[in-house]
């Protein structure tokens, strides 16, 4: 039991862990198009 629960929440942070990489690619490309000096 233990373990299946671990490996829900190693899957679903990997998941999580791929949107976040995705969504802050597509505001750079976004940021790039616009030409503008992106802001940190």
């Amino acid at each position: 039991m233990v373990d299946r629960l671990d490996r829900i929440v190693c899957w679903s942070t990997e998941v999580s862990v791929d949107k976040l990489e995705k969504i802050r690619f597509a505001e750079v490309e976004r940021e790039r198009r616009n030409k503008r000096p992106m802001l940190r």
